[in-house]
């Protein structure tokens, strides 16, 4: 008997010791990122993370929607999204990129598109589309075998209605309509062709109307604003996929649009399941409940990085040019602290960008950004190289400026003022709070202090529209081609995106040219000048621009990365690889 009670209160203090032990490491594991932290800043990088290996990338290849895809037919591609979208309507104010993930070229398409390896357009509805050499009539003629997937034509009385309805003041699509206030009135030719005449030269003039996501007149007519603003599910249009249904807080669920006019693609079903939680998303991807993830940096590094993973998924890391923004700290000009462009420039040599890249991003592939625009088109200047991590001459810019340490208090100060700021984030996302902390580690180290000021998504968007900041993170999205203009132009400081009060009368001039004109090689001169610009005034402090980066089951074929991302509608399962009916 003493035997056995002993022998289970040896398996019982082992059992204790094993739980304290994990309670050890898990205080550990708490600490571990003050630590990261100090190591990013001291820069000792002695051991080097495994750099992430990505899919074995085919040569970029041409396709077109017009071309068959090949493959056999079946199987549905299951991918999570990080949210629930408000609405299936594209226009409207409340849709973000989910609503675009699902509907864009699945449901509605478009006139033009962009080529998927070259920076030109290419037609999709429309067969025929120019531009005038005085960049004020825009002509479009539709093909002539386009139907919705009702089996209803496409006219240009669905052009008109479509365009009508984005610029109708009571429809709450204010900002989408936004990009049409140029146009000046419209001619219908007849059912195909339709010309756009233009109030001024504007060079996305042609890219915007061409990329007016087409809607049915017949279904979407509506007597008052408030039906079509309302209307937020079962979406219709010409692509190839079609709504079955929304299941809320569960899924979105398209099927093949089997009498889609142009060649069908192999995959029979789109499922957009809603995960919010990236760990149960990961998870899901392992169990093949998902197929199709955008994981965090760290989940990529370290699946990346096991063979077993790798055996059964891609690691598909790919620039591209829509989804591909940049990260940014603004220093809010209208306070004291960043009206000096040395002062802005000293933050951008404390801010150790490489370190971000490799201990925080742990993506090699991310690159740090000198300006707005996308790092491979041309609008990009690609001769200008980014500042340096630089804590010398930080201190040297904030001596010149007249912020010094007077009373030895270890903070400097200028004119009574000390150098003591917030800094406001996302309480929502840990990524922007890992940058702030090693931000405000570096700047301590300099005599200035940064107090950070975190905020759920509602109050911090609040706060940065009415410009009630020092200083904040954030990031902007992608697109081929940008205009600057909302950004930064000074008209736009106090109801525009300028929340940062840049104000810059040379800067004005180039983006108000560069707008007018249509040769692209003129207008990127004037947008290289530009970029110099920013570089130099430094209102933003670029910190990282990366490629995109996916998990995708190996069931799925035919994956091609394009010099413009990847097309998902190329992809197919062979039969025998098959999962769903």
């Amino acid at each position: 008997m003493n035997g056995r009670s002993g022998f289970f209160k040896f398996f019982l203090f082992l059992f204790l010791g094993v739980i304290i032990l994990l309670q050890f490491i898990s205080i550990l594991q708490a600490g571990r990122f003050c630590k990261r932290l100090n190591i990013l800043v001291d820069r000792l990088k002695s051991s080097p993370l495994t750099p992430a290996r990505p899919v074995e990338k085919p040569t970029a290849g041409k396709s077109s929607i017009f071309e068959e895809y090949p493959g056999d037919d079946g199987d549905w591609l299951v991918r999570s999204l990080d949210g629930e979208p408000a609405t299936l309507a594209p226009f409207l104010e409340e849709a973000g990129w989910d609503t675009r993930w699902i509907v864009l070229y699945n449901i509605f398409e478009t006139l033009i598109d962009y080529e998927w390896d070259d920076f030109k357009y290419r037609g999709v509805l429309a067969e025929e589309f120019s531009i005038s050499d005085d960049g004020l009539e825009i002509y479009f003629k539709l093909r002539d075998d386009i139907h919705f997937s009702d089996g209803h034509p496409v006219t240009t009385d669905d052009v008109i209605f479509t365009f009508e309805t984005v610029t109708d003041p009571n429809i709450d699509a204010a900002s989408y309509a936004n990009y049409f206030r140029d146009v000046d009135h419209y001619e219908k030719i007849n059912d195909r062709e339709i010309k756009f005449y233009m109030k001024r030269v504007y060079f996305l003039s042609l890219g915007f109307l061409g990329g007016l996501q087409i809607h049915p007149k017949h279904i979407y007519q509506y007597r008052n604003a408030r039906e079509f603003n309302e209307r937020r599910t079962n979406p219709v249009g010409s692509g190839p996929y079609v709504f079955e249904k929304w299941d809320v807080g569960r899924q979105v669920v398209l099927g093949r649009n089997e009498n889609y006019w142009g060649p069908k693609p192999r995959i029979k079903k789109l499922v957009f399941s809603f995960i919010t939680n990236t760990t149960a998303a990961l998870q899901a991807l392992m169990a093949g409940q998902v197929n199709y993830t955008r994981p965090l940096p760290d989940q990529y590094s370290e699946k990346c990085s096991d063979e077993n993973f790798r055996e059964n998924f891609y690691c598909l890391s790919y620039w591209d040019a829509w989804n591909t923004g940049y990260f940014w700290i603004g220093w809010n000009a209208a306070r004291p602290f960043f009206a000096d462009r040395k002062v802005r420039l000293a933050m951008t040599h404390l801010v150790d960008r490489e370190a971000i890249r490799d201990h925080i991003l742990r993506n090699p592939e991310a690159q740090i950004p000198t300006g707005q625009f996308y790092i491979y088109g041309p609008q990009n200047d690609p001769n200008i190289k980014p500042w340096p991590y630089d804590p010398e001459r930080a201190k040297q810019l904030l001596d010149e400026a007249g912020w010094l340490d007077r009373d030895g208090d270890g903070i400097r100060d200028k004119n009574g003022t000390p150098f003591r700021f917030k800094y406001m984030i996302s309480a929502d996302l840990s990524l922007h709070e890992q940058i702030a902390k090693l931000v405000k580690d570096s700047a301590a180290r300099a005599g200035i202090e940064i107090i950070l000021d975190p905020y759920e998504w509602s109050v911090f968007t609040q706060k940065f529209l009415n410009r009630d900041f020092d200083a904040l993170n954030m990031s902007w999205g992608g697109e081929v081609e940008q205009d600057p203009y909302q950004i930064w132009h000074s008209s736009q400081r106090k109801s525009g995106s300028n929340y940062v009060d840049f104000n810059n009368p040379e800067a004005d001039y180039l983006m108000e040219q560069a707008r007018q004109t249509l040769d692209p090689a003129q207008r990127n001169a004037l947008y290289h000048k530009f970029h110099r610009i920013l570089h130099e005034e430094q209102p933003y402090t670029f910190v990282y621009t990366r490629p995109e980066q996916r998990f995708l089951n190996k069931r799925f074929q035919n994956v091609i990365i394009h010099k413009l991302g990847i097309n998902e509608r190329e992809w197919y399962v062979p039969r025998s690889l098959q999962k769903y009916n």
